[in-house]
């Protein structure tokens, strides 16, 4: 079992400062209002409305909901209402057009990324959104420049069935990138 404090996107040092009071305190209170058995939406505005929370802000109030339902046990890390989703992401010393072409050139992309993919829509040097070989997930990569000859990729892998599969995804995504780095740095 995970524990509340590898849990939390939120500190509870920040929640104390703006509130008063610890997140169990307030998770406590969530809880006797019915919190645990609504969706992520509900759970913000029960929190937005409570007046002790109204402190945070929206961005904290949407991140104290999201560790309410982690420690609570609602939803796990990167679970969404549709299926799991992890961000894997990479800096690569080189021109973005080259970085996007890698993955938009079919003869490119085949020489790192065997599995069979289809490009639903690609934006220059920006975003393409791709549906997996496995035509049921989705992709969604976006690239930066971070310098000169320098740039970034940042892959979303959505719709996933369960977090072993995410698990799995996480760490072939990194190791893809990784080898794409490599190919492309030569």
């Amino acid at each position: 079992m995970t524990t509340q404090k590898e849990r939390a996107i939120i500190t509870d040092k920040l929640v104390i400062e703006k509130t008063g009071k610890p997140m169990e305190q307030w998770f406590s209170l969530l809880d006797k209002k019915g919190a645990g058995q609504l969706k992520h939406t509900d759970i913000y505005n029960l929190i937005s409305s409570t007046p002790g929370l109204k402190a945070l802000g929206e961005w904290n109030q949407n991140l104290l909901a999201t560790t309410y339902e982690w420690n609570r046990g609602l939803k796990g890390r990167g679970q969404k209402e549709n299926g799991y989703e992890i961000s894997v992401s990479k800096t690569i010393d080189i021109a973005i057009d080259k970085l996007y072409d890698a993955w938009i050139d079919n003869k490119q992309r085949n020489g790192w990324l065997k599995e069979k993919i289809t490009i639903r829509k690609a934006t220059q040097n920006r975003s393409a959104r791709i549906t997996w070989a496995d035509n049921e997930t989705s992709l969604s990569v976006d690239f930066y420049v971070k310098g000169e000859n320098k740039s970034q990729v940042v892959v979303q892998h959505q719709k996933i069935a369960g977090s072993k599969k995410a698990a799995e995804l996480k760490a072939y995504w990194a190791n893809m990138l990784g080898s794409l780095k490599i190919l492309l740095e030569k």
